[in-house]
């Protein structure tokens, strides 16, 4: 039996921080990690996805704050940006509890908080049912002198188990890259499963009602091409499938003590055709967590141009699963990869069919597609020479899969 620690998969997959003190990180940047979290989250509700990753305390979405012309992130893959972390924690305000967390760069405190909230965006008690998140955003200058702050936040997409969802803003559908700025940017959008098809499981964004605050600028496109970018980036309008949202608030000057704050609603639409008693939703948050011994990891190999599990592969799945409670199955990341050969668009959608095909062997062992979070990357992690762009390499041909199993 193979069974491989995810450590071998953890600069492709996680970017954690081990010690609060600085370090170098693997890409040459600064770590300046205050905690061993780093705040990143996915939502679900009802059960069902709406970032990528619910269940499972994994997330691919993130924010960079920009202090004068100084960066962080807390993720850890951004060239030359520094990674800072935290260390999680709730707050509890009456009957009302919410996720708290808080970073220092540049003699800013960030604090970010997810505060759930009603139909009505009023905030629930922690035993209400909730249709939104405030994801909420505030800096304060601990320094003397006034200082710039910028923010931007992304958030990875996937609505069940879709992870190209339609997009639209104010109601005009979004099918090629798009960047709204100052009055341009929606005070709504829509993340389908299905495009338009609001009687299905749809993801929502205010940007401009209650505690919100609209961004300056609003992007929807490629997560695979968003969630590298660092900063200003150029829209390609070209047609987006795995599908991201950025939001950026532009610099503006804090005095001594001075504070700011910026944040969105995320959540649930309201299902057309149900009445409020058979539309109630539950939300629910997933953290990035760090390394865990119960997190097994392997990876199956494909032939150019397929997508068919190799026997060897299912044998060691079916190895792995041996005398475990499938039950127990937290969640499981099933990434698809492909060689660098051929076009960017044939080789995404290569990668989704090596992730279905693994997440289908795992339903015939009794695990759901429910609890499999597929995400085809691509050539995105491929070797990129002119051999490897011709004749292809084998070793990029491949699907990992993550399996997080309960103790």
């Amino acid at each position: 039996m193979r069974i491989l620690f995810i450590l071998m998969f953890l600069s492709l997959v996680f970017s954690t921080c081990q010690k609060p003190p600085l370090k170098t990180a693997t890409n040459g940047e600064i770590s300046d990690c205050g905690g061993l979290d780093d705040g990143r989250f996915t939502i679900g509700a009802n059960g069902i996805r709406l970032m990528y990753g619910f269940p499972i305390p994994a997330s691919t979405s993130h924010f960079v704050v920009k202090v004068g012309d100084k960066f962080a992130s807390n993720y850890g893959r951004l060239p030359g940006v520094k990674k800072i972390c935290t260390k999680k924690k709730f707050k509890v305000v009456g009957n009302r509890k919410f996720s708290e967390m808080e970073f220092k760069f540049e003699g800013i405190t960030i604090t970010q908080r997810l505060i759930p909230v009603d139909d009505s965006l009023k905030e629930t008690d922690s035993l209400s049912p909730a249709r939104y998140y405030l994801i909420e955003y505030e800096f304060e200058n601990n320094k003397v002198e006034p200082r710039e702050v910028a923010f931007q936040l992304l958030i990875d997409n996937m609505i069940a188990d879709n992870d190209a969802p339609k997009l639209d803003g104010d109601g005009t559908m979004v099918d090629v890259e798009t960047k709204y700025v100052g009055n341009q940017v929606p005070k709504q959008v829509f993340l389908y499963r299905k495009a338009r098809d609001l009687s299905d499981h749809t993801a929502e964004i205010l940007t401009a009602k209650e505690k919100a605050v609209k961004p300056d600028e609003l992007a929807i496109g490629r997560w695979p091409y968003f969630h590298k970018i660092v900063w200003d980036y150029t829209p390609c309008n070209c047609p987006y499938t795995d599908a991201a949202v950025i939001m950026r608030w532009n610099l503006q000057t804090l005095a001594s003590g001075q504070k700011r704050r910026v944040g969105v609603y995320y959540g649930m639409a309201r299902k057309t055709g149900k009445s409020p008693s058979q539309d109630v939703v539950h939300l629910q948050t997933a953290f990035s967590e760090n390394i865990s011994m119960r997190l097994f990891a392997d990876t199956a190999y494909f032939d150019n141009a397929s997508a068919v599990l190799s026997k060897d592969f299912t044998n060691r799945i079916d190895q792995i699963l041996q005398g475990r409670d499938v039950r127990k199955v937290i969640g499981v990341l099933v990434e698809g990869h492909t060689d660098a050969k051929g076009t960017d668009e044939a080789n995404v959608e290569y990668s989704r069919k090596r992730a279905k095909s693994v997440m289908d062997y795992l339903a015939k062992k009794g695990i759901p597609h429910e609890k499999v979070v597929p995400k085809g990357y691509g050539e995105m992690y491929a070797l990129q020479t002119t051999e490897a762009e011709t004749n292809g390499n084998p070793k990029d041909r491949k699907a990992v899969i993550i399996m997080y199993l309960a103790e």
